[in-house]
């Protein structure tokens, strides 16, 4: 019995895909059984999409996590193999925003000083100042999350700006900076 339901499904999808081809839709059965196909794999990738990049995300956590350097404003730090810092907000803080809609920053080549803002973070309710974790000059935006601030949601270590260091010294701008241990525990405090 259900051989005879499988084969009429099977007449019932020739059927319709032949009324769409005289119709003009589409030139051929096979670009029918095609956009079929692709619509398909669509839709089970929008199904499945949510368990990749959490999955992503658990993954690349702890590697990233040992690298960072946190501000008790939120924003981490991560030192670049060519001497630049990237810097963005913590997971923590981007998931008590809720909805970020909104992220600006000042102009590439421009000075930022240490603890001054240097762009905003807006919500639908509120909007919140960037600080800057060191002194130095903006050498790269990631327009990617700029254009696209829904992205935090997937992966909140995402890089918001890239910042040249004013001092020489390869680490003097993680002083007063603290581990991430230390922003989690001060982070809980303020729960």
């Amino acid at each position: 019995m259900q051989k005879w339901k499988t084969i009429r499904v099977r007449q019932e999808l020739v059927e319709e895909a032949k009324k769409e081809v005289l119709r003009g839709k589409y030139q051929s059965l096979s670009e029918f059984v095609s956009e079929a196909m692709q619509v398909s794999m669509q839709k089970l990738a929008k199904e499945r999409v949510s368990e990749y990049l959490q999955r992503d995300r658990h993954s690349r956590v702890p590697q990233l996590q040992t690298q960072l350097f946190c501000t008790p404003k939120h924003i981490w730090a991560q030192a670049t193999p060519q001497g630049s810092v990237k810097i963005g907000i913590t997971d923590y803080f981007q998931g008590r925003l809720k909805e970020i809609v909104n992220i600006r920053t000042d102009k590439l080549g421009e000075k930022v000083s240490k603890d001054e803002p240097l762009g905003v973070v807006e919500t639908w309710w509120f909007t919140y100042d960037l600080y800057s974790p060191l002194e130095g000059r903006i050498i790269s935006v990631n327009k990617t999350l700029i254009d696209n601030p829904f992205a935090l949601k997937a992966d909140p270590y995402q890089w918001i700006a890239e910042i040249e260091p004013k001092h020489a010294e390869a680490d003097s701008w993680m002083n007063g900076l603290l581990s991430l241990d230390e922003y989690k525990r001060l982070a809980i405090k303020q729960d």
